[in-house]
């Protein structure tokens, strides 16, 4: 039933997107992404937060499972939304970046969510590996409001249209079923990890 559900998002997302090939064509800026991309990796770590406080309170490591899962997915969707504003950019201006306050605040986000996958390699017990990095999210995301509120107050560089047209929105449906698709895979590929790894731990203790 599970995978029938996931078969069934991944059609949906593909049929949203032919969908919207000719909003995408009449507007060529549509075809960059660079908003619901964003937007979806915003949804991303709202995910990874939940799931962070929700492993602080159970110990269940299947939250924590699925924090990696929605971290890794956000910070993929976050990169090629910044790479998408770089590309915006250079058709503008001739440059492949400048220091718009939106591009930054995305780069300095994507940092801060690239040194929680950085935290999770440095600890090797599992237990200390996923309260730390379920710390670190929470901290992390105190920067998500940053971003947002640097959307909202600082003018967009020439050609950077911010606003939620319907052709964005169809974008942002089919690409949150994409990441939600892409994060269900890796978190079960976290959990038979992490069940090999306890194996591996038993055998060696033995």
């Amino acid at each position: 039933m599970r995978e029938k559900a996931l078969y069934l998002i991944g059609v949906l997302a593909v049929v949203l997107m032919a969908y919207n090939l000719a909003e995408i064509a009449a507007q060529p800026s549509e075809a960059l992404f660079y908003i619901p991309l964003a937007g979806v990796a915003g949804l991303a770590a709202v995910t990874a937060l939940v799931a962070g406080i929700a492993f602080l309170r159970t110990r269940n490591f299947q939250f924590d499972a699925l924090a990696v899962a929605a971290t890794e997915v956000g910070l993929a969707f976050l990169a090629a939304g910044i790479v998408c504003g770089c590309f915006l950019t250079h058709a503008e201006g001739g440059r492949w970046w400048s220091w718009d306050a939106r591009l930054t605040a995305a780069l300095v986000c994507w940092l801060l969510y690239a040194t929680y996958l950085m935290l999770r390699h440095a600890v090797q017990e599992p237990s200390q590996r996923a309260a730390f990095a379920a710390v670190w999210s929470v901290f992390a995301f105190l920067d998500v409001p940053l971003v947002v509120a640097t959307i909202a107050w600082w003018k967009p560089a020439a050609g950077m249209r911010m606003d939620w047209t319907p052709s964005r929105l169809l974008n942002l449906l089919a690409l949150a079923m994409v990441g939600t698709l892409l994060t269900v895979v890796r978190m079960r590929q976290e959990e038979a990890r992490r069940e090999l790894d306890s194996l591996r731990r038993v055998t060696h203790a033995i």
